[in-house]
């Protein structure tokens, strides 16, 4: 009895320690990085007539980051489609392995430059998150309020698929992102090429987003007041949840409440166990009766102490 109340305890514990690992082990969280930033924004326009100026620095970069499987990115998408903000530039980012045109670097992006976890969630230049279609309302208000000031490429060039761009990048990282625009998602980042090492870039889109950065972890704050609404977690790494099952923090609380008091019985039944280490099957060792091998060597014992007598 003592045995199985204590695997019932520690299965109960066990149990509840998986349900808290769920939550903490969000991307991002605790990992190591030094703080990075973005230094500078050009796009190209690969559709852009000869008479047109081809290269332009927007005034913001808006970052999207979405799933094919989430239901609450078409709202986000559709606010992106609508925004009145012709001065910036979208990329939308499809981290998730289970999207169609889903790319390894952009889920560095999400996982690792950001340290995001969830989706729909837009990065304006690389300083201010909105999580949620809730917060995603207040887009046009943050651009109205936000100013860059990129800065650092003094000159572009493309001859045939070959980038070239001047000014002084020692120690800078350099993301070229094709781009390409599908009838829901705007500027879907469809290519990456990583500039410090090839100058070949993928022409196959519409535009080419040159984004010049201070390499390591990108610290964000929240560009909104509102509370985060709708918000879809990804578990990232484990590929866990990517096929829309979100679990939602209310629910994982239940659930811990609930499992918290099924195991309550068990707990204190072996707490009283612990304070009580000499009972066993409710008869003390002073009261166990000894066994028949003990039981004669004891009689063999007290007829060698007659026969001295």
């Amino acid at each position: 009895m003592r045995q199985t109340m204590r695997a019932i305890a520690l299965a109960c514990l066990f149990g509840t320690v998986i349900v808290f690992s769920g939550v903490t082990g969000a991307h991002g969280i605790g990992n190591p990085h030094s703080e990075g930033y973005i230094i500078d924004v050009i796009v190209v326009d690969l559709d852009c007539e000869e008479n047109l100026t081809c290269v332009s620095r927007p005034s913001n970069i808006i970052e999207y980051f979405g799933a094919d499987w989430c239901t609450e990115c078409p709202e986000v998408e559709e606010q992106l489609n609508q925004t009145s903000d012709n001065q910036s530039i979208i990329v939308s980012h499809r981290p998730s392995t289970s999207d169609d045109f889903w790319l390894e670097k952009s889920r560095d992006r999400f996982l690792d430059t950001y340290g995001l976890w969830g989706y729909p969630t837009i990065v304006v230049d690389g300083h201010y998150a909105l999580a949620g279609p809730t917060q995603s309302r207040e887009l046009d208000t943050l651009l109205s309020e936000s100013i860059s000031n990129y800065s650092g490429i003094t000159n572009v060039s493309l001859v045939n698929n070959s980038l070239n761009i001047e000014g002084n990048f020692s120690g800078l990282d350099i993301d070229v992102w094709t781009i390409k625009s599908n009838d829901k998602v705007p500027n879907v980042a469809i290519n990456h090429t990583n500039l410090t090492e090839t100058n070949i870039v993928d022409l196959d889109g519409e535009k080419l987003v040159i984004v010049v950065s201070y390499p390591g972890y990108i610290y964000l704050v929240s560009g909104s007041s509102m509370p985060v609404n709708d918000y879809s977690p990804d578990t990232g790494l484990d590929e866990l949840g990517e096929n829309g099952e979100s679990v939602k923090g209310s629910t994982i609380i239940i659930i811990t409440i609930l499992l918290a008091l099924i195991c309550l019985p068990a707990t204190l039944t072996l707490i009283q166990i612990i304070r009580e280490p000499t009972q066993e099957n409710g008869i003390t060792v002073k009261d166990q009766i000894i066994p028949k091998q003990d039981l004669t060597t004891l009689e063999k014992i007290g007829d060698i102490s007659d026969e001295s007598e």
